[in-house]
């Protein structure tokens, strides 16, 4: 997960709380709402490449150092999943690049591209967001937002690193640059002997930020 180092001036979510899950049936429950829109198919794949388990990880950054948790903040949503070999990795980065590139189940503003991403072998880069105008014209509520993935696989795990908030608070070289100083600190690391990324994490149960 992105740390203080890799991303100055945050601090860990106090409400959106780490996840740590194993298996296909916790991660459906318990990460399941971090997706877009999947598809039962893709979920039996999930599985089939052989799924290990996974940690979902949240920072903010507060408006001044010590400041509280706002939800209005800019944020920083990780994830890491393990599967039991590399190609496994590459299918579950592959299904999750799919999915950041689907539209919402519902009617809704958001507007997606891509974008390339440097020095990290590989990588997707992905934006989502939607202006005042594209809300207002759909006729929805909701407020104005922007926000950069970078998505990559390294031996038998898939990593999503995912920067957003209002316009013009977050931008695209940001999240590339989180997103290596992460690749450059877990590249070649070995899975963990238990062979579970949770082997040293807790699950806790996700609140929403």
């Amino acid at each position: 997960m992105p740390t203080a180092e890799e991303a100055p001036d945050t601090e860990p979510d106090p409400v959106e709380k780490r996840i740590t899950v194993e298996g296909t049936e916790e991660f459906i429950t318990d990460l399941g709402h971090e997706f877009v829109n999947p598809s039962r198919e893709d979920r039996t794949a999930f599985e089939e490449a052989g799924f290990v388990g996974a940690i979902s990880d949240t920072r903010f950054v507060p408006e001044e150092p010590g400041a509280p948790h706002t939800r209005e903040a800019p944020h920083i949503s990780s994830f890491v999943a393990q599967f039991e070999s590399d190609e496994g990795a590459q299918t579950g980065l592959d299904l999750v690049h799919a999915d950041s590139l689907r539209r919402c189940p519902e009617t809704c503003a958001t507007q997606i591209s891509e974008f390339d991403v440097g020095d990290i072998p590989d990588a997707h880069g992905v934006r989502r967001y939607a202006t005042a105008e594209d809300i207002a014209e759909i006729g929805e509520e909701g407020e104005p937002y922007d926000s950069y993935e970078v998505q990559f696989a390294d031996g038998p795990f898939a990593y999503r690193v995912s920067l957003f908030g209002p316009p013009g608070e977050v931008s695209q070289d940001e999240a590339e640059e989180i997103a290596r100083k992460l690749y450059e600190r877990v590249k070649g690391a070995p899975a963990p002997g238990a062979g579970s990324v949770s082997s040293t994490t807790t699950k806790h149960p996700s609140t929403g930020s």
